[in-house]
């Protein structure tokens, strides 16, 4: 009688790990600060993000890692992609929302994989438009990789912060890319 208390009240802990804490309002990071500083980029609007077309529509809602589900910011891991980049630029001072250069994107690609081999990654197209018209386009992807875990009350926390950190990663990929800078400086 006494094991199987303990192993319910076991069982009760683990379920517990699942429960995990939605992503919160993304914060600039002092790495992309100081990327765009570096770089010289002139002020930038951020336009509408998309999650791509074809793609199932829970891929822009939800991220599942073992028993875990965490839910995108106000329903849209599209729209917090578009809102890590206005943190990041605000961040740094180069947000203007009037600004002739809008960046829009679209999520083609997430995944996160919890089991055997962690890992995680978000692709996304964006789009530079000067006055409307479209001057870059470009794919980019960023992933990552990490320890598996047997505990899933770390190791769906754990996954969870992996995939919530490729965001501002992708963000600082974009800013770097030498074609968006050249894009974004030319006349």
């Amino acid at each position: 009688m006494k094991a199987r208390v303990v192993l319910a009240a076991l069982a009760t802990l683990g379920l517990a790990g699942c429960a995990v804490a939605p992503l919160s309002a993304p914060q600039p990071s002092l790495d992309n600060i100081q990327a765009i500083r570096a770089s010289v980029l002139p002020s930038l609007s951020v336009g509408v993000f998309t999650p791509g077309p074809g793609r199932p529509t829970d891929m822009d809602k939800t991220i599942q890692a073992r028993g875990g589900i965490d839910s995108a910011p106000e329903g849209s891991f599209a729209k917090y992609l578009g809102d890590t980049l206005r943190a990041e630029l605000k961040g740094a001072g180069r947000f203007d929302p009037a600004s002739p250069l809008q960046v829009s994107g679209v999520i083609t690609d997430t995944k996160l994989v919890s089991l055997s081999a962690p890992n995680a990654k978000l692709s996304a197209r964006f789009t530079l438009s000067r006055n409307g018209r479209q001057v870059f386009t470009k794919e980019l992807s960023v992933d990552a990789s990490w320890g598996w875990e047997y505990l899933a009350d770390v190791a769906v926390p754990d996954a969870f912060n992996h995939y919530a950190g490729l965001f501002p990663k992708l963000v600082g990929v974009l800013l770097s890319d030498p074609d968006f800078q050249a894009a974004a400086k030319a006349s």
